[in-house]
């Protein structure tokens, strides 16, 4: 395409700003009476179809007075015969004006009788008034210079376009290399496909070309082009039903299409646009603009696709994060850290939740005995089992202390169930020990067992900490009671408080229930031995019943109660009597409560050398004579000892000291 003179650019861009300035009057006057017929379509007070089409025609006169009068500005061959057709135009174009101004204040004057509060409708003929009124006064200015465009003067014109065309320029030179891509024409007329296909391959792009609406799908499917070119009229199937089933496929829905076609119908361009086609471009294309609209679309899919794999890359790193932090957070934490817009602030709110502390009898015994390496091999055995049974039953894993586990049921998500589930989660981790134990044995660790405390009660939930460094956890009173609790177990062993027992909705099998006085409580509180739900769950922990096999004389040792790891008191003479896998019978001069814990050790020094047995009073047996008699759980005896103790024992009969324990 040859450019145009300087001069001559300049004086057709005047003659387009004159016709932008006079044509936006016009056609808001024709926007606004196709607004007022729809609004008063349904007034049967009101007949004015007859004048609302006088003034819809007036206008479109008035827009073709304006085009004809401009096409001939530039093409006139005297300024004498350009005088005299301006005037005709100018007098044409009042008529047609006057006409759309008088029809519509008498349209106003009678809605304003008629509907005095039709505000809307009011407010559109006031509206073509005012631009009736603004096209007049154009008109007054329009000729009044030998300028064709009298909104500005001809320096200041001439400056501005310049400016403009010198930018078109400017940016032309500084623009990189067009960008190319592999596009797909679809036109049943072969002149036309092979007219775009060599504009197109001449813009450096490659093409493949289809002769019908299904052929072309056939091809996207195969391979997806950058850019489909589609044609509407078409035999087999029209472009605009290509459209639409490339709008229900999700694969072929990204592709961006121009429509090309001859039918100059905007309402059809309109609905193509709806359905997803990019841009519309008319026959016969214009090479310039062909380029223009294909580059544009070129260039917006190339920012869409780096778009999507920069989303690709950012969802990566979520699923990464989340895989991450899922290690140390439960899921419903880190989703709510990551999705929520408050996820990271500090502070919390008060909840009712059901507290969990775990813990593993006699751990700080057995780590002292255990290489570092075993220790931690032991502890992720331990974790890696009970961990999928917390989130199984919807437990949110607040932290791991050392060897023990800290869960919450009621947050972040808070459920009706939470106590339930958290009975029935504490229930089927006890009966899992067995195959944490398994897979220990199996790697020549020791077993273990484990004590379940749990508790209701309103605590504070959130994010605790400071700026720097935080962390998603509960604080109150009712997590201190939770620890308490669980202090008074014994190796599997669930003891719940009188506040999850009344907020448990499902029947709860109870084995003994005592009234303790916990340290920091200031009543004695009720705790109940868990032994089991019954329906909808019907489970009970697994019973086990030992023998004890009885020691004669007895095994003199030495008593010193615990009050958390240190000697609370001084040491007892006492004597153990009989002894189990998991339990001694004690015999001492002194009374003892129920839940101490013991540190026993063997009344010759030398015998045992440093080691001790560490138990938990659990029961009281009779009193005979000046002598207490208590049952006592072992929460940890080294190998060594045990094998010393189980040297002493001898069958029992008739007359031996026999009993049952819980373990």
């Amino acid at each position: 395409m040859t450019d145009l003179p300087e001069n001559n650019r300049i004086e057709n861009a005047r003659v387009d700003v004159l016709r932008q300035e006079l044509l936006a009057p016009i056609l808001s006057i024709a926007g606004h009476t196709e607004l007022l017929k729809e609004h008063l379509a349904d007034r049967k007070d009101f007949d004015c179809l007859d004048d609302l089409m006088r003034i819809e025609q007036a206008s479109y006169d008035t827009r073709n007075l304006v085009n004809a009068m401009l096409e001939g500005e530039m093409n006139y061959p005297s300024q004498a015969t350009r005088d005299e057709q301006r005037a005709i135009f100018v007098h044409d174009l009042r008529n047609a004006i006057g006409v759309v101004a008088g029809y519509s204040e008498m349209l106003l004057e009678d809605l304003t009788e008629v509907a005095p509060n039709d505000v809307e409708g009011i407010t559109y003929l006031e509206q073509t008034i005012a631009e009736s009124n603004r096209i007049l006064l154009q008109l007054d200015q329009v000729f009044s210079t030998t300028d064709s465009t009298p909104s500005q003067s001809s320096k200041s014109l001439t400056s501005d376009l310049s400016a403009v065309f010198d930018s078109f320029e400017r940016d032309n030179s500084e623009a990189k290399e067009s960008i190319s891509g592999n596009l797909l024409i679809v036109d049943d007329n072969e002149s036309n496909l092979n007219l775009l296909s060599h504009q197109l391959r001449k813009q450096g792009h490659q093409t493949r070309t289809a002769s019908s609406g299904r052929q072309a799908l056939e091809m996207m499917a195969e391979q997806s082009p950058d850019l489909v070119l589609l044609d509407l009229l078409m035999s087999d199937m029209n472009g605009f039903e290509v459209l639409q089933v490339m709008r229900k496929d999700e694969k072929l829905r990204a592709i961006p299409v121009i429509v090309v076609t001859g039918l100059q119908d905007k309402e059809g361009a309109a609905r193509c646009i709806e359905v997803g086609a990019f841009d519309i471009l008319i026959k016969p294309v214009n090479p310039m603009l062909l380029k223009a609209r294909v580059t544009a679309c070129l260039e917006r899919k190339a920012w869409h696709d780096k778009e999507k794999e920069y989303q690709g890359e950012l969802e990566k790193s979520y699923a990464f994060i989340r895989k991450v932090f899922g290690r140390y957070l439960s899921d419903d934490i880190v989703k709510t850290i990551l999705e929520d817009d408050d996820g990271l602030q500090l502070g919390g709110g008060k909840q009712k939740v059901t507290v969990m502390m775990t813990d593993i009898r006699g751990f700080t015994a057995l780590s002292q005995s255990l290489d570092p390496v075993d220790c931690v091999t032991l502890l992720n055995n331990y974790f890696g089992v009970m961990t999928p049974l917390l989130l199984k039953h919807g437990g949110t894993i607040d932290e791991f202390l050392g060897d023990a586990i800290l869960a919450i049921f009621g947050a972040p998500i808070k459920r009706e169930d939470d106590a339930d589930r958290a009975l029935l989660c504490a229930i089927e981790m006890q009966r899992a020990m067995k195959t944490v134990n398994a897979k220990n044995q199996q790697m020549g660790l020791p077993p273990i067992q484990m004590g379940i405390g749990l508790n209701t009660g309103e605590v504070v939930v959130g994010n605790i900490g400071s700026i720097d460094r935080s962390k998603y956890g509960i604080v109150g009173h009712h997590v201190n009671l939770t620890s308490r609790i669980e202090s008074f177990t014994i190796g599997g062993q669930i003891l719940a408080s009188e506040y999850t027992i009344q907020d448990c909705g499902a029947e709860v099998v109870l084995g003994e229930t005592a009234e303790v006085s916990a340290k920091g409580v200031k009543d004695p509180i009720k705790i109940h031995d868990i032994l089991g739900l019954a329906e909808p769950y019907c489970i009970t922990l697994e019973e086990t019943a030992e023998s004890m096999l009885p020691i004669d004389p007895g095994l003199p040792v030495s008593l010193a109660e615990l009050s958390g790891k240190a000697i609370d008191k001084d040491a007892l003479s006492a004597l153990i009597t009989a002894v189990s896998q998991q339990s001694l019978h004690l015999r001492c001069s002194e009374p003892l409560q129920r839940f101490t814990n013991l540190s026993i050790s063997h009344s010759d020094n030398t015998a045992w050398g440093n080691e001790q047995i560490y138990a938990k009073i659990t029961a009281k047996g009779p009193r005979l004579k000046q002598h207490y008699n208590y049952i006592a759980s072992i929460t940890s005896c080294p190998e060594p000892i045990r094998k010393h103790i189980q040297s002493l024992t001898h069958t029992p009969n008739q007359n031996d000291l026999r009993g049952k324990v819980n373990a």
